[in-house]
């Protein structure tokens, strides 16, 4: 999994290949959406002792960051399978909701730079160069799922479903916003960076 991971973040067209074709790294996949979302926790969690966070307010921080990326991972592959594989396919596009999956799921690899989030001044560049990063390996991701020869197609997929995705990212905030509640200038970027369903 970790040459995998390695491979995806490198943007290794064999790797995404690899994962595509192999039905069992679902679950590796859904295994790094978590890594990289418990990453951002932790970043969080260590920004939150120094800002004397409840243990309460982190516990619940912790578990409802892992069940929303998974649901944002989720939908964002829903999102690019609509438009990747049905609205900008194109002849050689074979592909299914699992495989997108599997290799969206990988190339958030880089959002594990998020757990440095917490360094004083700095902190909130890590978030951003992981979500540029991150958006990149999921254009190359999709370039491969779909099996386009050309990456702008697949920067049009990712971006399209962006604009689409946009309403159930709002949504999801909303719930998250509720339930946790509250809000603030690290919750306010972490909402933006997650705009994209990456981070």
């Amino acid at each position: 999994m970790i040459q995998r991971m390695i491979g995806a973040a490198l943007f290794n067209a064999e790797t995404y290949e690899e994962i595509e074709a192999d039905p069992g790294a679902i679950g590796q996949a859904i295994l790094v959406v978590l890594l990289v979302t418990l990453c951002g926790a932790v970043g969080g969690i260590i920004g939150g002792l120094l800002g004397d966070a409840s243990a309460l307010k982190i516990l619940l921080g912790v578990i409802a960051g892992l069940v929303f990326g998974i649901v944002r991972w989720a939908i964002w592959v829903s999102v690019l399978s609509l438009v990747g594989g049905m609205m900008l396919r194109t002849g050689s596009t074979h592909t299914s909701w699992a495989e997108i999956g599997r290799v969206v799921g990988f190339a958030y690899t880089p959002g594990v730079l998020s757990i440095f989030s917490f360094v004083p001044f700095i902190g909130w560049l890590f978030p951003v160069v992981a979500w540029v990063w991150t958006l990149a390996a999921v254009t190359m991701a999709v370039r491969q799922a779909l099996d386009f020869e050309s990456t702008g197609r697949a920067i049009a997929v990712v971006l399209l479903s962006a604009v689409i995705g946009f309403i159930p990212w709002i949504i999801i905030v909303i719930v998250q916003g509720l339930l946790l509640g509250g809000g603030g200038e690290g919750e306010a970027t972490s909402h933006l960076l997650s705009l994209f369903g990456l981070i």
